[in-house]
Formats: C-alpha cells, sequence, structure tokens
C-alpha cells in the first residue's frame, strides 16, 4: 500500500496527473432551474476554455489576451467557463456529458459546442448542458517551431 501510495505522490508532484477540486460553479446544487419551455440552445464556435475569474476580466477590461495568458490554477480557484468571445459571454459547463479532465486537457484551447441552457448559477452565470462538443486543447510551446 505505501508503493501505491508513493507512486501516486511522484506522479502528482510529476505533474502526470492532476487532482482538481470540484468547483462550485459547476456544482449542481448552486444552480437556478430554468423551466422546459424557456429552455434556450445555444451554439458557441471557438470558444475559449479557461478560468471564471478571467473570463470576467476579459469581459470587463475587452482585453482577450487575459484568456491566453490565465494559469490554470485560477480554474481550480474560481471554476470552469466557456467564453464566447464574439458575444462577449461566458457559460459554466454542466458536467455530465462533458468531464472535469477534458476541461483540464482543453484548458485555453477552443470549444464548438452546441446545448441547452438548464439554469444560471448563484452569479447569474448560464449553465450550459452540452449536447455536442469538440475541443481543441492549445497547442504545446515550440509547436511551431521549425515551420517558418
Amino acid at each position: 500500500m505505501k508503493v501505491i501510495r508513493s507512486f501516486l505522490t511522484l506522479l502528482l508532484l510529476l505533474g502526470l496527473i492532476s487532482i482538481t477540486p470540484y468547483s462550485s460553479t459547476v456544482a449542481e446544487e448552486d444552480t437556478e432551474q430554468v423551466a422546459e419551455d424557456e429552455e434556450e440552445e445555444i451554439e458557441i464556435y471557438s470558444g475559449v476554455i479557461t478560468a471564471k475569474s478571467c473570463a470576467e476580466k476579459a469581459q470587463e477590461t475587452g482585453e482577450f489576451e487575459i484568456l491566453a495568458n490565465c494559469p490554470p490554477i485560477e480554474a481550480a480557484k474560481s471554476g470552469y467557463v466557456i467564453y464566447d468571445v464574439t458575444e462577449n459571454e461566458f457559460y459554466v459547463p454542466k458536467l455530465g456529458r462533458i468531464y472535469l479532465f477534458e476541461l483540464d486537457e482543453g484548458f485555453g484551447g477552443s470549444i464548438d459546442v452546441t446545448g441547452i441552457i438548464v439554469g444560471q448559477t448563484k452569479d447569474g452565470i448560464p449553465i450550459i448542458d452540452p449536447e455536442e462538443y469538440e475541443i481543441t486543447p492549445k497547442p504545446k510551446p515550440g509547436f511551431f517551431k521549425g515551420c517558418l
């Protein structure tokens, strides 16, 4: 048992696995439900997977570079959101069809998503239940090296 615990600790320290606390911005108990006749279908193309705190700053200032430079630790603190740059709005993804590890891996990348607004958080942020989605992760540093 000590060997397994030591191995998991080593993987955690090396960053090969991540343990992200379940953020209250994705928790279902913090939502206000929407009546079925009020459900709104929404499509987001090239939305950015980012942290709520970074999305709020980008929305206030209009500086979208904040989204590209947002550290993943911010998502652990404030929660994940999908930022629609064209509409200057962001949405909290409802977990179920989309998983937390997918949001972790796609952090800073883009997402195309079709879903239904199923409620809102206590802060008034709409919650999207994704029906279909495709995540394109952020390219690793040095990805374009040697292309020119």
